[in-house]
């Protein structure tokens, strides 16, 4: 474990999680694939199909990463959905930037989840994946979301769970003992011993409910993917 891990505090430490995704950028890809089988991509899949989008939507895929969902996300939508997608990260977004040609309605653009640079009520869905769990309050994250996002619109996140029944066990040694072994094959401990300490941290489906009732939001549905592992909320505004 580096000594730059070391510093990290499991409450979230912005500057470790910036450095850290910028300095796996480049392989980011490749590491999901290696440490979900793939599985990633047929979860994310469903998961942007259950999402009602209408021509002429106005779509923010926040904490876009290398593009997956914003790309599912123009695949699935009417060809007049304009999509902006942002990150805090420039590597990730330049390598986002790479993968899109073929993709004429999305616009890339760094930014602070926190602190979005929107009007209040500019989108019709504003969508999180595997980003929630990184940023230093999910309260004021949620708030901000629920500002740029119009009202009767939806609120989407999607991200590691708590599993339950019999794989539970072995899902939390597989986290916290064979994912930072391929992320030390790669080149890059941090993330992967992160990886466990911030899905450890993260609120179960149960407590992501009440966190949104006692915000006000209108109606959540949640849908757990793999016993749990992984769960999508989708949140009226």
């Amino acid at each position: 474990m580096s000594n730059t891990f070391l510093k990290y505090n499991p409450k979230k430490n912005s500057a470790f999680v910036y450095q850290m995704f910028e300095s796996l950028a480049a392989k980011y890809d490749l590491m999901n694939n290696l440490i979900t089988f793939g599985l990633h991509k047929y979860i994310k899949q469903h998961a942007i199909k259950k999402i009602s989008v209408t021509s002429g939507s106005k779509i923010l895929d926040i904490c876009t990463g290398t593009g997956d969902i914003a790309f599912l996300l123009a695949e699935n939508s009417p060809a007049e959905t304009s999509i902006t997608a942002v990150d805090f990260s420039p590597k990730m977004l330049d390598i986002a930037r790479q993968k899109a040609n073929k993709y004429s309605n999305i616009n890339f653009l760094q930014a602070d989840a926190l602190n979005l640079p929107f009007t209040d009520n500019s989108f019709d869905v504003s969508i999180i994946s595997f980003g929630l769990r990184n940023l230093n309050d999910i309260n004021q994250a949620l708030q901000e979301f629920k500002r740029i996002t119009k009202k009767d619109g939806y609120i989407v996140n999607i991200d590691i769970g708590k599993p339950s029944g019999f794989l539970a066990p072995f899902i939390r040694l597989y986290f916290t003992y064979i994912v930072p072994l391929v992320g030390k094959c790669l080149g890059n401990n941090d993330f992967y011993y992160y990886l466990p300490l911030s899905a450890a941290s993260f609120p179960s489906q149960e407590k992501l409910l009440l966190i949104y009732k006692e915000l006000d939001f209108k109606e959540v549905k949640n849908y757990n993917y793999l016993s749990g592992i992984i769960a999508q909320q989708i949140i009226k505004v």
